[in-house]
């Protein structure tokens, strides 16, 4: 069993700021100053650096180390929109090299509009044991997201407020929708929201290239 690799790719012709959130939990990597390409932090699991265009930085967690979080483009996490922001923030989540925190868990990779989307985002999955999203689709090589209300069908995307994938449990709670949001959530119809392996087939590379911004377009 290897280790999975993760690479941050900016496949976009301006630099990007991009903001690094890590979950905690027993061994796993959950102090972002341990980070080496993080220049800046935010909090004590938060941080973010630059990536110029066609830049990319790549990391591989120690052995026994449970690398998981989320990334975000231009804004840390956000729950709600904001004048900056008026489309909200999409996260790519994952959870790589867990085994060793529980060896019945999964590695998963997913793209989350729950709250917004502001950015292009895709995932590409190469070399390594199959990735999933259910026994549909046993063999996902890469997938992307949409902008909000056009990701029904589309593998490895929770659609705006869709905490569940197939249903809107307990999103958060805002004031106001983001801009292009549908009046209701629209949810997946089938559970593909989580790509996701084995814990014991670790391995290969995840690739997450951002693919530049969402264009506002005001209603």
């Amino acid at each position: 069993m290897g280790t999975t690799e993760l690479i941050i790719i900016n496949d976009w012709t301006e630099e990007v700021k991009v903001y690094l959130t890590l979950d905690e939990g027993e061994e796993y990597i959950s102090d972002i100053s341990k980070i080496p390409f993080v220049k800046e932090t935010t909090s004590s699991n938060q941080g973010y650096f630059v990536l110029g265009p066609g830049k990319f930085i790549s990391y591989n967690s120690p052995q026994g180390k449970t690398f998981s979080g989320n990334i975000a483009f231009n804004s840390p996490p956000l729950n709600c929109p904001t004048d900056d922001f008026p489309m909200g923030i999409n996260l790519a989540e994952f959870t790589l090299n867990s085994y060793s925190t529980n060896p019945k868990s999964w590695e998963t990779v997913d793209i989350s509009n729950v709250s917004g989307a502001n950015s292009y985002l895709k995932f590409l999955l190469t070399d390594g044991e199959k990735w999933n999203a259910g026994p549909n689709h046993p063999n996902v090589t890469k997938f992307k997201n949409a902008a909000l209300g056009k990701n029904i069908g589309n593998i490895g995307v929770f659609p705006y407020g869709c905490d569940i994938c197939t249903a809107s449990v307990a999103p958060p709670i805002c004031g106001n929708k983001p801009i292009g949001a549908p009046s209701s959530p629209i949810p997946q119809t089938d559970a593909i929201c989580n790509v996701q392996r084995a814990a014991s087939n670790a391995g290969g590379t995840v690739s997450l290239f951002y693919m530049g911004p969402i264009p506002v377009h005001k209603v």
